[in-house]
């Protein structure tokens, strides 16, 4: 049975197999400092489903509560999610930078239309640059994984080591662990850390081991830790990471090089050069967001828009 798409929303790649999708942020966003709930973590994957390269700063993205409902255990829907994007407009992701730090809510607002049963959300511009139009140093994961998977946790280990997927290894400390995962915490007032399971085997008990146990069975990767010690005190982990099968059917170089001609207008040399000089994962993203401008018929000249967008003359 294909997986149903709800119809109010896009991916970065589009629908590619009726099945898989993929979501892009940048690593900074990835190992940022913050805590959300399962449920806060799935309206934010679903808009994150719907940003477009042209978006306009202001835009509201359209969220039915039932398609929310759909995929997480929401027993009272309203009462429930307006707790969870409330808080989320006070929520800090903390966010590095380059040696700098930024902290940022990621909705300025939120709208409920009763009537219709949708949610309209406004994300903060601050964070939309970690979100899209990224070219280089960028996560890719599966849009149905994060949201199928149900610990908060789970969906924050996925993200992380989806980062690291194509390299099949990751390297964390359990300081920076806990840190992204907001498991440690510095009072303001006493400047002292506060530490969530600081004990290795509840740690492992409680956070680790269901997601590992998750992410294998319900996701596109397939994942294995061992711990690092120093003076017989777990410092570390070491992760394995090995992908069960592609995340997107990518079209062989031939039909890449016959879609560039026939619908966006590139010359043969052009097309070519796009595909020797770009990864096509990177291309395909490009090339949805061409789509996606162009719903409304804003481009004029296919071919020109396309090789600006990829560089070529």
């Amino acid at each position: 049975m294909k997986k149903r798409i709800p119809a109010n929303q896009l991916s970065i790649l589009g629908k590619v197999d009726n099945a898989v999708r993929m979501l892009f942020q940048a690593n900074a966003l990835t190992v940022a400092n913050y805590e959300m709930s399962a449920l806060q973590k799935n309206i934010f994957y679903m808009v994150q489903s719907q940003l477009g390269a042209d978006d306009s700063p202001n835009k509201e993205y359209i969220i039915r509560i039932k398609d929310l409902v759909d995929v997480t255990n929401v027993l009272n829907p309203y009462a429930n999610l307006r707790v969870a994007t409330k808080t989320m407009m006070q929520k800090i992701l903390e966010i590095p930078i380059d040696g700098n730090l930024l902290q940022v809510a990621p909705f300025s607002s939120v709208f409920y239309n009763t009537d219709e049963g949708t949610i309209a959300i406004c994300i903060d511009p601050k964070l939309r640059p970690f979100l899209f139009n990224l070219e280089n140093r960028f996560t890719t994961y599966g849009f149905y994984e994060a949201l199928l998977v149900s610990g908060k946790y789970t969906k924050r280990l996925y993200e992380m080591l989806s980062q690291w997927k194509n390299l099949g290894l990751m390297k964390v400390s359990i300081q920076d662990l806990k840190t992204r995962l907001r498991l440690i915490r510095n009072d303001e007032e006493t400047g002292v850390d506060t530490e969530q399971y600081p004990d290795w085997d509840n740690f492992k008990r409680r956070v680790l081991d269901p997601a590992v146990k998750e992410i294998n069975s319900k996701t596109d990767i397939e994942v294995t830790y061992y711990p690092e010690r120093e003076s017989r005190k777990t410092t570390g982990l070491v992760w394995t990471i090995k992908v069960k099968k592609p995340e997107v059917q990518l079209p062989p170089p031939s039909e890449l090089h016959q879609r560039l001609i026939e619908k966006f207008g590139l010359r043969a040399d052009q097309a070519q050069y796009v595909i020797n000089n770009y990864d096509s994962v990177y291309i395909m993203r490009k090339l949805y967001e061409i789509e996606i401008k162009n719903t409304s018929r804003k481009i004029l000249n296919m071919g020109a828009y396309t090789a600006k967008v990829f560089g070529v003359v």
